[in-house]
């Protein structure tokens, strides 16, 4: 169809089209981000004897893909994947509240990263406090769920103190690595 110029009017769908189809690969790779924290959880389950281990890939891989993704629910979308895999039987959790427990870090992360913004280097560190403080919430709520439902952590009944500090070591360590795979992808 001509235009008042005699031209032929160019329109496409593509734009809107492709913004849509981006969306649901960026909230796709966030849920299997998420669900391949707890695999990896569970598959390399091992007694080592240190609480909060797994938060150097749970946390490496919730602020890399929190950090890649930028709109709000990226936080919800990977506690979702967590929290999905968990209901998978064979994975091998006999925690009745591990749906919850492991849904919390990466919801707290984003809630802490979006409520509070700052650049440069003190946004950096900032950021690891917050992935220290967001693993920390694991023995913070099993906490809760033992004093409210009598429910035993056996790490929890050695030492709470050591559990809840070990967990937000792990989870700066986690959140350094994730925000390292970040800074090296970014430079692709």
């Amino acid at each position: 169809m001509a235009n008042t110029l005699g031209n032929q009017s160019v329109r496409s769908i593509s734009g809107p089209f492709r913004a849509d189809i981006t969306l649901a690969f960026q909230i796709l790779i966030l849920f299997a981000a998420g669900f391949g924290a707890v695999v990896l959880h569970a598959r390399f389950r091992n007694p080592i004897g240190i609480p909060g281990h797994h938060g150097l890939e749970f946390m490496a891989l919730a602020v890399a893909t929190a950090l890649s993704f930028r709109f709000r629910l990226r936080g919800v979308i990977f506690a979702l994947g967590a929290g999905s895999a968990l209901f998978l039987p064979f994975i091998g959790f006999t925690d009745p509240f591990a749906e919850i427990v492991f849904m919390l870090p990466a919801i707290i992360l984003c809630l802490l990263a979006d409520a509070f913004r700052v650049g440069g280097k003190a946004g950096a560190l900032l950021l690891f406090a917050f992935g220290g403080l967001a693993y920390m919430a694991i023995p913070l709520s099993r906490l809760a769920i033992h004093a409210t439902t009598g429910f035993p952590y056996k790490s929890l009944l050695m030492n709470p103190f050591y559990t809840t500090f070990m967990h937000f070591a792990f989870g700066v360590a986690g959140t350094i690595l994730g925000y390292s795979i970040y800074q090296g992808l970014k430079r692709l």
